[in-house]
């Protein structure tokens, strides 16, 4: 009995020592405002950008042909921006991926910003406007890459522009690189790098998209999170095949390769077989956003300490995001069966896309798969992969450089770090530098994220005007 009371003692202390440090943590700073922009510029950049938006520029695919709306884009932003096309050294590399370089007065810390040009193909049915018009309405810019990556593109190239319009030359080499194939996982953006290489330039910190500021992000946090990418989870699609004897469906066997598939499938989905861990770029998320969290929130999201373990196993409960956050996912995307409708098939497969976690590579991750594919006498074979990228510093003056230049701009915002769920070009940089961060300066919340790849993918005016800002300080201020 002793014991008992003893171990509810401890209980007791531990929830009280949590209740006072809720209280403790609580945010309790002056409410920033945004800063504001010009209403002259709003128009004018949102009219310019309209320009960008109207070319098509699906990915480059040499087999497709399509070289040519690259150009096109080439045309309007030497229009655009003709200050950078005329200072900068420029090197066009086969498919149409750009690399500018702005020369400074020291090439000991470049800088390297990046944004791509492609974009994904969009269905005219499903939107309010035509997809490539660049409609320009009084608050938004609606079109197919106004948010992935067009925004950013014009946002930085705008910035030097004036910029360099205005006499100014950076204290360190400014460097752009820009691929065409971004959206279908090209080399584009490898070719910047590989060039870097070869002239040994090693960046002191590359931008890429990633994260943006994000508002409503977490459960009643009102405070904007700017979302800081530091590491990018691997990719993999696996193959899982299931043969059998063929044969008519008039006489259906048991264990069909179909079904067989299906039980491994609904196997996988009832009892999630990849590890649950919680990388500390995770925690950190909750950490910085737990201060200004409702009370309930805060008295579990602010006491890592004591309930990082409840925390760890509830969130993949609650949905599918917090599955990705702490785990390999597996997603089944693509399936083939017989040829014909009264056939049982030899032959059947799906296709399981996985999003791997630096703590569960793909190796093992495919270990997994293989494993228990096997109980269902299934093969299982990778056809495409690529393992989770390094893990960018935190702790270097080039990230903590990142984060005055967003408080500087964005006051209203608190910043973190965090794991990209999908990939980018930044990834190739991670081999010739520590810094390699993945963030949009843009202004989004939880609605106009789903708009990308997405309909009526749309960017407000105000976040062209606040993004070209940032890109201004980031430049100015590097020295």
């Amino acid at each position: 009995m002793i014991v008992l009371y003893i171990i509810l003692g401890l209980i007791a202390a531990l929830l009280l020592a949590a209740f006072v440090n809720t209280i403790i943590i609580k945010d309790r700073s002056k409410l920033e405002l945004p800063l504001e922009d010009d209403p002259i510029e709003r128009e004018i950049f949102a009219n310019e950008f309209s320009r960008m938006i109207q070319i098509d520029t699906i990915s480059y695919q040499k087999e497709l042909d399509n070289i040519g709306k690259f150009k096109e884009l080439h045309k309007v932003m030497e229009e655009l921006f003709p200050n950078v096309f005329r200072i900068m050294d420029r090197k066009v590399f086969d498919g149409g991926s750009l690399l500018f370089k702005w020369t400074g007065k020291s090439d000991a810390k470049p800088m390297v910003l990046m944004a791509h040009q492609d974009v994904v193909p969009a269905n005219a049915d499903d939107w309010e406007f035509e997809p490539f018009s660049g409609k320009v309405t009084d608050t938004e810019i609606y079109g197919r890459g106004t948010l992935d990556t067009k925004s950013t593109l014009y946002a930085f190239f705008k910035a030097c522009d004036e910029l360099i319009r205005d006499g100014f030359v950076p204290e360190q080499d400014i460097y752009i690189s820009s691929a065409t194939d971004e959206e279908i996982s090209g080399d584009g953006a490898l070719k910047s790098v590989e060039y870097l290489k070869k002239n040994g330039v090693k960046p002191y910190i590359v931008l890429d998209e990633g994260g943006a500021i994000v508002s409503d992000s977490l459960p009643s946090v009102k405070t904007p999170m700017a979302m800081i990418g530091v590491i990018e989870k691997g990719y993999c699609n696996i193959r899982l095949t299931a043969r059998s004897k063929g044969g008519h469906s008039s006489t259906p066997p048991k264990n069909s390769p179909i079904a067989r598939l299906a039980a491994f499938i609904t196997e996988c989905e009832k009892n999630f077989p990849m590890k649950t861990k919680m990388l500390p770029e995770v925690a950190d998320i909750f950490k910085k956003a737990a201060p200004r969290m409702s009370f309930g929130y805060r008295f579990l999201f602010g006491n890592f300490w004591l309930f990082k373990p409840l925390i760890t196993a509830l969130l993949p409960m609650l949905n599918s995001y917090g599955r990705a956050l702490l785990s390999t996912t597996i997603a089944f995307t693509m399936c083939k069966g017989s040829n014909a409708e009264n056939v049982i098939p030899s032959e059947a497969y799906v296709i399981a896309n996985l999003r791997t976690q630096p703590f569960q590579d793909v190796d093992e991750s495919f270990e997994v798969m293989k494993k228990l594919a096997a109980k269902f006498d299934i093969e299982a074979l990778i056809t495409e992969r690529r393992d989770s990228s390094p893990i960018s510093s935190t702790s270097n003056a080039a990230y903590k450089y990142l984060l005055e230049i967003i408080a500087k701009n964005y006051p209203d915002a608190v910043a973190s770090p965090y794991i990209m769920l999908g990939g980018t070009d930044c990834r190739f940089f991670s081999e010739i530098t520590e810094s390699a961060f993945r963030f949009s300066p843009v202004r989004l919340n939880n609605k106009e994220l789903s708009k990308m790849h997405g309909k009526n993918e749309s960017i407000k005016k105000t976040a062209l005007t606040e993004a070209k800002r940032f890109y201004k300080d980031f430049i100015v201020q590097h020295k």
